[in-house]
């Protein structure tokens, strides 16, 4: 009887620790965002990636203001069309990821505008996934840099069957000076 009370004692253990050992699985690795293939700017365009802190958009989705997010932003400017991608990530952590629901929820926005084209307008749809981490973390806000990986999916309004992937993969520089 004491020998089977002990060998259950140590079952019981080892699936305890193994438990208690598990990854954080919403944590992201470094590993999990490579730093090869990033996206290149296209050819005859101007392109920023700049985040800044403690911020977050206007109601017309276009202008800063103080707010709650780290917020990053990527913006394409191609000779007529002008491309801003927003992504609201929490202020704390070292990481963060967005899947597809939390871009529903209205964490990523997008930006498209033409003065003197005929554009079919996108909206975000129920697919894509949003993911960063620190490169710096041990250095303050102003000079940390992170890095950014979105798939966002696009679908045309009025038209479903049009569908749109835009791919994001580069380095976010603080958008700030502290010191």
């Amino acid at each position: 009887m004491r020998k089977i009370t002990i060998q259950l004692l140590m079952v019981m253990t080892t699936i305890l620790i193994g438990v208690s050992c598990t990854k954080d699985k919403g944590k992201i690795i470094k590993d999990e965002i490579d730093e090869k293939n990033l996206t290149p700017c296209p050819e005859k365009a101007s392109c920023q990636y700049l985040f800044t802190e403690d911020a977050d958009l206007n109601e017309a989705g276009s202008g800063l203001i103080t707010g709650p997010y780290r917020l990053f932003w990527a913006d394409i400017q191609t000779p007529g069309v002008r491309t801003t991608l927003y992504i609201k990530a929490p202020m704390e952590g070292k990481t963060f990821s967005f899947n597809k629901q939390a871009i529903l929820d209205g964490k990523v926005k997008l930006i498209r505008s033409c003065a003197a084209c005929l554009m079919t307008p996108f909206r975000l749809i129920e697919d894509g996934y949003v993911k960063g981490i620190n490169l710096r973390p041990d250095k303050q806000a102003d000079q940390t840099r992170w890095l950014l990986e979105a798939e966002i999916i696009l679908e045309a309004i009025g038209q479903p069957a049009k569908r749109d992937t835009l791919h994001v993969k580069q380095y976010f520089d603080p958008n700030f000076v502290f010191n």
